[in-house]
């Protein structure tokens, strides 16, 4: 016999949103498509909206740190650069710009997050190459075209970036 998400009250007292999450969202959107707008968790529905978009936010953040901690052990590790890293910049590059497309709001604060994902890059290029922090520069040497353009995998010339080295 399957539990009928309508079962459990849905004022903020409810337990089901701590017992059964999963029943619970079927629950509220059960609700909000039949307009039974009085009857919704409010409480717990604000809580989850806000943590879901602060979740993309790390996301983005963390994709950021990943990406610009390849591009720190790229520039600064030449003889290692090997497909892993150039995969995993790629992969992160399209991973980010997906996520961009898909919740445009994202962009708006891509400057900040680009300088508060610098820290974590420095941190994840420390941990992972025999590179020491004072090695590294203070400031992030690349700007956010640099880190996120896909044609872009060196210092950039004068004229632009060096293409793709296996496109």
């Amino acid at each position: 016999m399957t539990a009928n998400p309508m079962a459990e009250p849905t004022h903020m007292s409810t337990p089901l949103h701590d017992s059964d999450f999963y029943s619970w969202t079927r629950q509220q959107a059960a609700l909000l498509s039949e307009r039974r707008l009085d009857e919704l968790d409010t409480e717990h529905l604000i809580e989850e909206l806000t943590d879901m978009g602060a979740s993309q936010e790390r996301e983005r953040e963390g994709r950021l740190a990943v990406l610009i901690a390849h591009r720190l052990r790229w520039r600064h590790q030449p003889e290692r650069q090997g497909k892993r890293w150039h995969a995993t910049i790629k992969e992160q590059r399209c991973r980010i710009a997906r996520l961009l497309r898909k919740s445009s709001g994202l962009k708006s604060q891509l400057d900040e997050a680009f300088g508060a994902s610098w820290f974590s890059a420095v941190q994840q290029a420390v941990k992972e190459t025999p590179l020491d922090d004072n090695a590294l520069p203070e400031r992030c040497p690349f700007t956010q075209s640099q880190v996120l353009a896909p044609e872009c995998w060196t210092e950039p010339a004068e004229a632009g970036c060096a293409t793709d080295p296996d496109g």
